[in-house]
């Protein structure tokens, strides 16, 4: 596993305006083979349905057995790495990164209802939402292989991926909470879109605190109510997932990720990541790359 890690983005010109494209599996392997061999940084959000076959999928370190009625879902910057067979077959929805910014769009409740950050990376759901789900992509697909670039069918396809995804939300229950939990949950999302920007400048929860408009006991307290870790616990996971995956990834050397990452000097990256893990930078990434072999 020592390919460089490669970051791909959404790249279709003709779908440039509406932003999205459905691909079926035997179309991606049969575009670009050589890019489903190394790790790959998505630039884009990412939904796969696997209608047939088994398959091994890796997301941020973790491998997730694939089977028929399983969905991945990825977010912009997580890297996958592939391991499909020929027999795999299924939908894959890529929808460009700046059409899934609230601040953006006409649909910013809709949006917000899909809670995106709380998605599982793959879960396996009941036949019976499956087939309805997929359904609804081989119905979007359908309308994209029609678009005529219109205003009109751009809305027509918006919707009918916001039905898909919403459809999934609601069936796997992301984003609900209670009237009396819903502010905490509403402060963590501007939290975890904030720190996104800004994890490699090593802001300090009172910093993500100003720039959020709240007191930092009042981020610390939403981020514990809705996954059950500190501010400052959420801040490191960031931070050392980004590490791992530009250690394992990347040829960069320790002391330039840490530069990478905002530390002033590479011991205080090494102390950090010693820290989160109990092993340094090189001793985690010489593990990783044998395990890969």
């Amino acid at each position: 596993m020592n390919d460089v890690i490669s970051k791909i983005g959404f790249e279709n010109p003709r779908l440039r305006g509406v932003g999205i494209d459905v691909l079926t599996l035997h179309e991606i392997r049969r575009r670009a083979p050589k890019t489903l061999i190394a790790p790959q940084r998505v630039g884009f959000c990412f939904l796969m349905l696997i209608q047939e076959g088994t398959c091994r999928h890796t997301i941020d370190f973790v491998d997730y057995d694939l089977r028929p009625g399983s969905v991945v879902f990825l977010r912009p910057g997580q890297v996958q790495q592939w391991h499909m067979h020929d027999e795999m077959q299924g939908l894959v929805v890529l929808v460009a990164d700046q059409n899934m910014m609230p601040s953006i769009s006409r649909l910013e409740q809709s949006l917000n209802l899909l809670s995106l950050d709380q998605w599982p990376a793959a879960v396996t759901v009941s036949m019976g939402l499956f087939l309805q789900a997929y359904s609804d992509a081989i119905r979007l697909r359908n309308e994209i292989l029609n678009f005529n670039e219109s205003d009109r069918e751009t809305a027509i396809i918006w919707h009918a991926m916001l039905a898909l995804l919403l459809r999934l939300a609601r069936e796997l229950r992301v984003g609900d909470v209670s009237e009396q939990a819903k502010p905490d949950a509403d402060i963590f999302r501007m939290f975890s879109r904030a720190l996104e920007n800004s994890f490699n400048k090593r802001l300090t929860v009172l910093n993500y605190a100003k720039k959020l408009g709240y007191a930092q006991s009042t981020l610390s307290r939403a981020c514990v109510a809705t996954v059950q870790m500190t501010a400052k616990e959420v801040i490191d996971q960031r931070v050392v997932l980004e590490a791992k995956r530009l250690l394992v990834h990347s040829n960069a050397t320790s002391a330039q990720i840490g530069y990478q990452l905002g530390f002033a000097e590479p011991s205080n990256f090494v102390k950090f990541f010693r820290r989160m893990t109990g092993t340094t930078p090189q001793a985690y990434k010489t593990r990783q790359h044998s395990e890969n072999l």
